[in-house]
């Protein structure tokens, strides 16, 4: 009986040993593939002398299989972190938002000039100085008004500035005055103790002292009183001053309020025409250039009647009534360039101009 025992068990172990040597195979296989390398030869189990050993050997070996089967797991472990990593820092590029750039400002367009011909030119002049003068008659019919209100505003603003500092000066007078009184009060109280001490004197060189300390202090007392007369009159002098400014101010203020209210009945009538005059004077000089809008408005401003543009009348400029000569009159009718008088500088333009600003 012992003898089949034994059989039975060598079998047993027997199986398991072919069992764990072909597992041993699949990991080497598994290994090799992972590695890369060369597959390592099965040494050749002798199966027969194997059978011979207890079962405490086999024990041994199936641990030493699954040591190696977990040691032939770690590469494969760190080519599969690798690989996560590899797609980790992918989806990580894939992600980067790319910040769009900035879209450059597109070059500024130049605006080219209104090619404006000269005949437009001496139309466009002409207009402006129609204009100009219908503003200059709305302007001369509210008369100097404007200028005198300007002038009563600054004489206001001067009595007002005068007054402020008249009644500065005044409360510096009146503090003054104060403190002389308060000067005149320490000397008497002074003067009263060196009365008492002289009463109790030892000698007649501290009683001289004495009575020429009283003396000077009683000088004293007299000088802040001439000052605090002297300040008091003073001080009279700036009230009457201040009332009579104020007195003044009061009727400029009223004289003021009546030259604005007659003003402002004059402005009512002629406001909307002069806005419409004054938005029609800038669209003309849009159409005129710089140099001739500066010779223009220089040239007004040197004449007395404020005409810096004038036609033509029998042959003779009608700013200053001299003749013009009949090659200038030519040159002038052409349209090809602009003419000014030889006598006065004004800008000349022919009856075509004329007529073209009436129609």
């Amino acid at each position: 009986m012992a003898k089949k025992v034994n059989k039975t068990e060598a079998e047993v172990t027997e199986v398991a040993e072919v069992k764990e040597v072909k597992e041993t195979k699949k990991v080497t296989k598994k290994t090799a593939k992972a590695e890369e390398a060369p597959k390592p030869e099965a040494e050749p189990v002798e199966e027969k002398k194997e059978v011979k050993k207890p079962a405490k050997k086999a024990a041994t070996k199936t641990e030493t299989v699954k040591e190696d089967k977990a040691e032939d797991k770690k590469p494969a472990k760190k080519a599969a972190k690798k690989t996560e990593e590899v797609k980790v820092e992918e989806v990580k590029e894939a992600e980067v938002v790319v910040e769009p750039k900035a879209e450059e400002p597109a070059p500024a367009v130049e605006e080219q000039p209104i090619e404006v011909s000269v005949e437009q030119k001496l139309v466009a002049l002409y207009t402006l100085q129609q204009v100009d003068s219908k503003i200059d008659e709305i302007r001369a019919y509210r008369g100097n008004l404007p200028l005198e209100i300007q002038d009563l505003e600054d004489e206001i603003a001067g009595f007002e500035t005068r007054i402020v500092n008249l009644k500065a000066e005044s409360k510096k007078n009146q503090t003054d005055i104060s403190n002389y009184k308060i000067k005149i009060k320490e000397t008497e109280a002074l003067i009263k103790k060196y009365e008492d001490q002289q009463n109790n004197v030892r000698n007649n060189r501290e009683y001289d002292s004495l009575t020429k300390e009283i003396e000077y202090q009683n000088l004293d007392v007299q000088l802040s009183e001439k000052r605090i007369r002297e300040l008091t009159a003073k001080d009279n002098e700036v009230t009457n001053k201040i009332a009579e400014s104020q007195l003044h101010l009061n009727e400029m203020v009223s004289a003021l309020s009546e030259k604005k209210e007659e003003l402002s009945s004059l402005v009512e009538g002629t406001e909307k025409e002069e806005e419409q005059l004054l938005k029609r004077s800038a669209d003309c000089e849009k159409l005129v250039e710089e140099r001739l809008l500066v010779a223009y408005k220089r040239i007004r401003k040197n004449a007395r009647n404020g005409l810096a543009v004038v036609g033509i009348f029998d042959e003779a400029c009608g700013g200053c009534f001299n003749r013009i000569p009949p090659q200038h009159q030519l040159d002038i009718c052409t349209h090809k360039k602009i003419i000014v008088c030889e006598y006065c500088g004004r800008i000349l333009v022919d009856k075509g101009i004329i007529q073209q600003y009436n129609s």
